[in-house]
């Protein structure tokens, strides 16, 4: 199976500090890869990376064997969707107009969105269960359902690769579910998603690999059972763990000392 994104020797600096430092991995088509680390450890910064939000310093990101830096931001919305952390909203607007935007890349006439377009927003959003939330402003809303709106607004711009930067974290444990299995019916029909977490049981339990960051260098990256162990977490965790097979799951766990 050919690589859908490669990373390679990845670089990324401000004007004061260096953030990401020597990065590499690759994704094919229709994984699901887990950012884990702890918070500040550059997870947010390589999504951004990843659809050129942030242009890297160094080295090189390749969707489909084609540099990000050789194609236009239409381009790349058009194969990368990216929902970010940030739900606060400060806009009246209806939910529905805001899960249609995501299909911006895809305008035929740039002045509107068609007819064809608010179908497939409502059809996510009947998929993520806000079809209730249409009519409603999304700065009405609580901070877990602005998440599942965002969420159905980056799966409306219907890239084969979907970036998701910590999207459960105002859900309650139904919704954060919910969402998982949406992302793991999406990879089976080939759609590729890279998704930041800092629940490492649901990473286990869904994730095809991880990517486990610290400082902003690469622990490790591979198989669930290769990164998720008691060394690995002791060095990007500090926390001394026993990995184990949990007999109800039948996923890795961990118990923490």
């Amino acid at each position: 199976m050919d690589n859908i994104l490669e990373v390679k020797n990845l670089f990324y600096k401000t004007k004061t500090k260096k953030i990401l430092k020597n990065i590499n991995f690759n994704v094919k088509k229709g994984e699901i890869i887990g950012l884990i680390g702890v918070n500040g450890s550059g997870k947010t910064t390589l999504l951004k990376c990843l659809n050129n939000l942030n242009r890297i310093t160094e080295g090189s990101v390749e969707i489909k064997n084609r540099s990000i830096n050789q194609l236009e931001s239409n381009e790349i919305a058009k194969e990368i969707a990216l929902m970010g952390q940030n739900t606060n909203l400060n806009v009246e607007f209806k939910c529905l107009d805001i899960v249609v935007m995501g299909r911006y890349p895809h305008l035929k006439n740039r002045d509107k969105f068609s007819e064809e377009d608010y179908l497939k927003a409502l059809d996510y959003m009947k998929l993520t269960n806000t079809s209730k939330f249409k009519d409603k402003s999304i700065a009405n809303l609580s901070g877990g359902e602005r998440q599942r709106v965002l969420f159905s607004k980056a799966i409306t711009q219907e890239t084969d690769i979907v970036l998701l930067d910590e999207p459960t974290s105002s859900m309650d444990l139904n919704n954060q579910e919910q969402l998982f299995k949406i992302c793991k019916k999406m990879a089976d029909r080939n759609k590729t998603i890279i998704i930041s977490t800092h629940d490492l049981r649901v990473a286990a339990r869904y994730c095809d690999k991880l990517l486990l960051l610290k400082d902003g260098e690469r622990v490790e990256f591979g198989k669930v059972e290769e990164v998720l162990t008691k060394e690995n977490i002791k060095k990007a965790y500090d926390i001394d763990v026993e990995i184990f097979e949990n007999p109800i799951s039948k996923n890795l766990d961990y118990h923490i000392y």
